[in-house]
This record gives C-alpha cells, structure tokens and sequence, in this order.
C-alpha cells in the first residue's frame, strides 16, 4: 500500500462493486489456473485468499482513518472482494 500527500478517496469504475478489485483479480485468476492445472492448486489460492483477507483488513483500518466521513458510507455501499456478495 502507499501512502499519498493528498490521498483521495476512489469509488468509481471497478471500486463501485468491490473495495479491492486487485485482489478479486488475482483471486479469480487463481481459481481459473488452479481448475485448469490441478485442483491441488486450489489450497494454494484459499491460503492466499487468506492473506489477502488479512491485508485488506489492515488497509481499511487505514482507510477509516485517513476518510473518516466518507469511508464508512462507501464500505456499507460496496463489498470487500466478491460482488454483491462478499
């Protein structure tokens, strides 16, 4: 994560849905590469399902308080990693 002067907070194009669109990304890409390969794979995806889960945690409590009035609106109004679901 980096840190910015002036940060300002982005909730459009793909932050409408999800507030970490970079690791839904990997995330399915995963999934799609672990089904072709092997579903072995799969562990290896749900660990880094893991970690990202934490990293996102971490970044949102950054993010709460660094946008105060607006952060806890968009969080309500988005999911974290899985559209309309999670």
């Amino acid at each position: 994560m980096s840190q910015k002067n002036e940060p300002e907070l982005v909730t459009s194009g793909p932050y409408r849905l999800v507030r970490h669109p970079i690791y839904s990304g990997i995330l399915l890409a995963g999934v799609g590469t672990a089904t072709a390969l092997s579903w072995a794979w799969l562990l290896v995806v749900v660990l880094v399902g893991i970690y990202f889960f934490y990293s996102a945690t971490v970044e949102e409590r950054y993010l709460t308080a660094q946008f105060p009035d607006v952060y806890p609106a968009y969080r309500r109004s988005s999911k974290m990693l899985v559209p309309f679901l999670f």
